[in-house]
């Protein structure tokens, strides 16, 4: 599926307590802080950027995946302050499917933030983009990620052994894969 024909501009998408925009290279010292905590990274294939350097490199990688028409990521932002505390995404675009994922610093979680963009996420993907399907890849021991996809009606469809390797750690881990149809998606 080729997104770029659908949307003229990389959307903006406000909740009650965010913002959901385009990643910004002023934003590069807000993603290195909160990826530099070990409790978010801890699940992902990767420990995040460790340098400001590397923050830029990633944001730049990100945006130009965005005009290559690979993935949407978006910055989720505090809406008062604009401050970045987090990435969704969308990419993998198959026909009318998609993988989703995300990471939201520490000391936004338990306020209901995640919940917030998932469903602006999932809204943006079936109704924007025409998905039929959106995917998602979780840690066998990320039980808050899995708790969240239920709460939105995935279906847990699989189990992966040794799927994902880290790419610093070289550690494989299971994973499961969850999915949700658009016919499932209660808006």
């Amino acid at each position: 599926m080729d997104f770029k024909n659908k949307l003229k501009e990389f959307p903006v998408i406000e909740t009650k307590k965010i913002r959901l925009r385009k990643l910004k290279l002023e934003d590069a010292s807000e993603v290195l802080k909160y990826y530099s905590n070990e409790m978010v990274y801890r699940y992902l294939d990767w420990n995040g950027p460790e340098t400001l350097e590397g923050s830029l490199k990633m944001i730049k990688m990100w945006n130009k995946g965005f005009d290559d028409g690979w993935i949407i990521r978006f910055a989720i932002c505090d809406k008062v302050t604009d401050k970045v505390i987090g990435t969704i995404f969308l990419n993998e675009f198959e026909g009318k499917r998609a993988e989703m994922g995300y990471e939201l610093s520490e000391s936004c979680w338990h306020q209901g933030i995640m919940s917030e963009a998932i469903h602006e996420v999932l809204l943006f993907g079936f109704k924007q983009l025409g998905l039929t399907r959106i995917q998602a890849f979780v840690c066998k021991e990320n039980i808050a990620s899995k708790d969240i996809l239920k709460k939105f009606n995935f279906t847990r469809e699989g189990f992966l052994r040794q799927y994902e390797c880290h790419n610093v750690t070289g550690k494989c881990n299971d994973m499961y894969v969850y999915g949700l149809l658009s016919t499932e998606f209660e808006d």
